[in-house]
């Protein structure tokens, strides 16, 4: 009897979609509440066009969650494993980078801060963006590191309350990346 309920066609389809389907599942990033309102992005099944595997990506919007909210977590190898940690160890030439952008006739006018992270474990910065005519609030990011043999792991935030980011920034690498 075990035999023919494991040979029906129900039940072969069933444990096909399932074990396909696990790829859909997303990762929740370590560090933040699990559930409401957070949500987290199934990133496997994402195309990251060689550059960085994104590993976990959660939201929070608002008015479920206030400040919105926006953590990432990527794994990068390579040329770009290097180029992002010069960043986070520089983040002045990310602010220049951005202040003169390659190829644009008519850049845009854009107040940029950085500073390095201070007391951290690993490098990184926080970054504010507004409109140079204040038309606009800023947005706040911040990012830190961790180099593990060729792999760098770096954990994203970007929100609306500098704070609220800095905090949640520290809050998940310590998690995500140890401390």
């Amino acid at each position: 009897m075990p035999f023919r309920l494991l040979c029906s066609l129900p039940f072969v389809l069933a444990l096909a979609l399932t074990v396909a389907s696990c790829g859909y599942i997303p990762r929740q990033v370590a560090g933040l509440p699990a559930g409401t309102p957070w949500d987290a992005l199934p990133l496997r099944k994402w195309l990251a066009e060689d550059r960085a595997e994104p590993v976990a990506l959660a939201f929070c919007v608002p008015p479920e969650c206030s400040p919105g909210l926006t953590v990432g977590v990527i794994r990068l190898t390579g040329k770009d494993a290097d180029i992002t940690d010069a960043l986070l160890k520089d983040p002045e030439r990310l602010a220049r980078a951005l202040r003169s952008p390659v190829g644009r006739q008519k850049p845009v006018r854009t107040r940029i801060t950085v500073e390095r992270l201070k007391d951290a474990p690993y490098p990184g910065f926080t970054i504010d963006l507004a409109p140079a005519d204040g038309s606009k609030r800023p947005a706040y990011g911040a990012a830190m590191g961790k180099r593990e043999g060729e792999a760098l792991s770096v954990v994203l935030v970007i929100g609306e309350v500098q704070d609220v980011v800095r905090e949640t920034l520290r809050e998940v690498a310590a998690r995500e990346l140890g401390s």
